[in-house]
């Protein structure tokens, strides 16, 4: 009866045993992606975009000035060991500089990992939290264009800088990244032109706006601004995968610059030019109200340049293909293909 009872009681301790090892949950979600980081265990924000590659078993990146990489364990337990870091060499802003070195540190420092909402929070040998990263593409960099008024724009670089166009003047600061969605802007800076009073009214008013931001979310590639109390206060669509400088794949002294305030122009083949576009989807139409220099040219050089004009009329469409720009007119077909400048 006595080994009866001490068998049973160890049977009990087993399943006791196995049952609490069952209910240690491994960690479920992998740190592998694209993630930038957010910030640091004292709270800092993040001056620029500070971003990290995951793969199974390498890490890559930039660290607001240098590219960095080296290699990392992982863990089912949520250990994670990063080592062999290394970057490459060059100077930057002394703060940047400064907030890089830190970076490395912490990097060296980190001993595991959880996800927590979606977010990456990378732990020292404590559990105290080293670094908070998000996923990329949630990021807010890029060129954006107002939804009440297509010429004014906003760019977010990489480096922590922005510029655009208010709706008189260009503009320039800088912004930080904290939390998983929060964003401010610096006193920002412009030119100085004088323009309608109502359009520097305008100005006035969005300057102030891009003051009280203190957030943002990315929905359907519209950006949304909004301020402490979360209230969009401005709201701004992702531009057209065209923007920017392009030249002619046969004759690479023309160039077709697209603005994203939706003009449009550059050289062609004798005189310069410029006009307008609407583009939404894979549609483009670019207007009749192309207007050009004067000069004249060699007979075969004003008949390419008439067949570009009569081209860029007959505009219906286009793709990136390569990260080639083709034109297509109503029926599909190709008539200009353009390289990026």
């Amino acid at each position: 009866m006595k080994h009866t009872t001490i068998a049973l009681l160890a049977l009990i301790i087993t399943g006791a045993v196995v049952f609490a090892a069952g209910c240690i949950s491994p960690v479920s979600e992998t740190p592998e992606g694209n993630w930038v980081l957010i910030g640091s265990g004292s709270g800092t924000p993040a001056t620029g975009i500070i971003s990290l590659e995951i793969t199974e078993s390498n890490i890559t990146g930039n660290s607001g000035v240098n590219n960095y990489f080296g290699s990392l364990i992982t863990g089912s337990d949520g250990k994670l060991t990063i080592s062999g870091l290394c970057s490459t060499k060059m100077a930057g802003p002394g703060n940047l500089m400064i907030q890089e070195q830190t970076y490395y540190n912490a990097l060296k420092n980190v001993t595991g990992y959880k996800i927590l909402e979606g977010d990456l929070v990378m732990t020292d040998q404590d559990g105290n939290t080293l670094l908070t990263f998000t996923a990329a593409e949630s990021l807010p960099t890029g060129t954006w264009i107002l939804d009440t008024n297509p010429a004014v724009t906003i760019d977010l670089l990489p480096d922590g800088t922005i510029s655009g166009r208010a709706p008189v003047n260009s503009y320039f600061g800088n912004y930080t990244l904290s939390g998983s969605s929060g964003l401010v802007f610096s006193p920002i800076g412009s030119t100085l032109m004088a323009g309608d009073e109502q359009l520097m009214k305008e100005e006035s008013a969005f300057f102030a706006d891009l003051h009280n931001v203190s957030g943002y979310k990315i929905v359907n590639k519209t950006l949304f601004l909004s301020d402490k109390s979360g209230n969009t206060i401005l709201t701004f669509n992702k531009t057209p995968a065209i923007i920017g400088k392009w030249l002619l794949a046969s004759d690479k002294n023309v160039t077709l610059n697209f603005n994203a305030g939706g003009s449009c122009g550059g050289q062609a083949p004798v005189n310069i030019y410029g006009g307008s576009y609407t583009a939404s989807g894979t549609t483009l139409s670019i207007g009749d109200d192309i207007i050009s220099t004067m000069m004249a040219g060699t007979e075969e050089e004003m008949q390419a340049e008439f067949a570009f004009f009569n081209a860029l009329k007959a505009s219906a469409g286009y793709s990136v293909i390569d990260s080639n720009l083709v034109i297509t007119d109503k029926d599909g077909k190709d008539i200009l293909v353009l390289v990026p400048a």
